[in-house]
């Protein structure tokens, strides 16, 4: 188990080590399980800390890069001037597990604020047999919807074709569709909390125009290809190795989620795993699309 953390996080990482020590004691003996939390290098004043972090539990690896990113919104997809702390984390401690760990078959990366049924994780890794495995929450999302058709969003589409308020405002913007400018218009109202009275509404929309369109060129494409979302995913040994054999060529600076969805495409034979039917999901508590009620069937909860 791969938790990317930072250095901050000591509460996080304890009650990660005190389920684990809880979990594993359920765990066939046929199965070994490791968890190691990847870490920046800490600065000097964390220096003593760390040290006797390292010291105490012996489950820390430095790989170096940004211990933290600016804040950004939740679900919002970006793309730093610099490799996003996480996802260097993730690239260049996939490249440490490839040399240290190679026996291992299988590699959960974890979020520091999740929480795994280890027993059920490994029992439905049992049925997989596969070093291409790439299992999680699938999503498949547009980095540039300026182009959205309103028909799309809007049905019947005739009532929002002909509202004269939303083309009006809409025809500020070229650069959109009347779709593309209602999805800009509700991303500002959710990210922003503005709503269509907002004087401050047009210099949003703009903003949110120009920050797609820069994601979009990053990455070269106006979609995503097939990527996991944050809270964590597993991918077998094969993948592994790849991530960590490319770790100083594969971008970096885009989120490290969707940016997954990228190095995977250039993979044959990956075999995908939706864990989205309940499986991994947000807590219910969490005012979130991802949130559902625990069940039997939850074997990760972010």
């Amino acid at each position: 188990i791969m938790v990317t953390s930072r250095w901050s996080a000591l509460d996080r990482r304890q009650i990660l080590r005190k389920a684990m020590s809880s979990c594993k004691s359920l765990i066939s003996t046929r199965s070994e399980v490791e968890m190691l939390f990847f870490m920046a290098h800490p600065s000097e004043e964390q220096e003593a800390i760390a040290w006797q972090e390292e010291s105490t539990y012996e489950d820390l690896i430095e790989v170096g890069g940004p211990d933290t990113d600016p804040p950004v919104l939740r679900d919002v997809t970006y793309v730093l001037e610099r490799p996003c702390a996480r996802t260097y984390r993730l690239l260049h401690g996939s490249a440490w597990l490839a040399k240290h760990r190679p026996h291992q078959d299988y590699v959960m990366y974890l979020d520091d604020d999740s929480f795994l049924n280890l027993p059920k994780l490994v029992d439905h890794l049992q049925l997989q047999q596969t070093e291409s495995l790439a299992m999680g929450y699938v999503m498949e999302t547009e980095l540039d919807w300026s182009k959205t058709h309103v028909c799309e969003l809007c049905k019947p589409c005739e009532l929002c074709r002909k509202e004269e308020t939303l083309k009006s405002f809409c025809n500020q913007f070229p650069g959109l569709s009347m779709g593309g400018c209602m999805m800009a218009i509700e991303n500002c109202d959710i990210f922003d909390g503005m709503n269509h009275t907002s004087p401050e509404l047009p210099s949003c929309v703009a903003q949110k125009l120009q920050e797609i369109r820069r994601v979009a060129s990053y990455f070269g494409a106006k979609a995503a290809p097939r990527w996991f979302l944050g809270m964590g995913w597993v991918f077998g040994k094969r993948i592994v190795r790849f991530l960590g054999n490319n770790a100083h060529r594969l971008k970096s600076r885009g989120a490290a989620d969707v940016s997954l969805g990228f190095w995977l495409a250039a993979l044959e034979g990956v075999r995908f795993v939706s864990m989205n039917d309940g499986f991994f999901h947000d807590h219910p508590d969490t005012v979130s699309t991802f949130a559902k009620q625990c069940t039997d069937r939850s074997i990760l909860l972010h």
